[in-house]
């Protein structure tokens, strides 16, 4: 599947350089917490995904050594 990212301009603050280190430390400490929380779920549905998508283009029968009449 293909990732569709769609960048929307933000009025953010302007901000000292420390608060935006800070900020992007945290919002990265944040990010990593929630990928550890919700890793086994996404490799779930990420393992459903192309099995799903294996059962799409593999033949119901086989092509070969099937009797044509």
């Amino acid at each position: 599947m293909k990732r569709v990212f769609l960048l929307m301009p933000m009025m953010l603050p302007k901000l000292s350089d420390r608060a935006a280190a800070e900020l992007l430390e945290i919002l990265e400490q944040l990010l990593a917490s929630v990928r550890h929380h919700y890793e086994p779920q996404v490799h779930r549905w990420q393992r459903r995904q192309r099995q799903a998508e294996l059962r799409m283009h593999t033949p119901a029968t086989p092509l070969f050594g099937d009797e044509p009449f």
